[in-house]
């Protein structure tokens, strides 16, 4: 198992998938190209890291961190922050107001719902 694998399990984790068939339909992928992608017994090619790209919405330096071709050192990014993807719509907000202000939060939130 590579990191790479580990990562797809993240994302179809984070998507609720429960089974290879049910999120390669909806990720638009055969099953037998996802089950490779979860087995992972060789490093991912560009085009592998290109369609996971596609199809989790993830920055190419993710994935290609997770695939082992770069530290996060190495690309610049810092290990302490959590990936937004990880973080709750709650925490999200919560950021929002914190560097906004609750107001300007309120008022965007109105002007949406109106």
């Amino acid at each position: 198992m590579t990191g790479f694998s580990d990562w797809v399990k993240y994302q179809l984790t984070l998507r609720l998938y429960t089974d290879v068939p049910e999120a390669a339909r909806a990720l638009k992928l055969r099953p037998s190209e996802l089950s490779r992608w979860i087995s992972a017994k060789r490093p991912p090619t560009q085009d592998t890291i290109r369609a996971a790209c596609r199809v989790f919405d993830a920055p190419v330096l993710e994935v290609l961190i997770a695939a082992g071709y770069l530290s996060a050192e190495e690309a610049g990014v810092r290990e302490d922050l959590p990936a937004v993807s990880s973080l709750s719509t709650q925490d999200l907000v919560d950021e929002l107001c914190r560097r906004l202000g609750p107001e300007a939060v309120s008022a965007s939130v109105s002007r949406t719902l109106s």
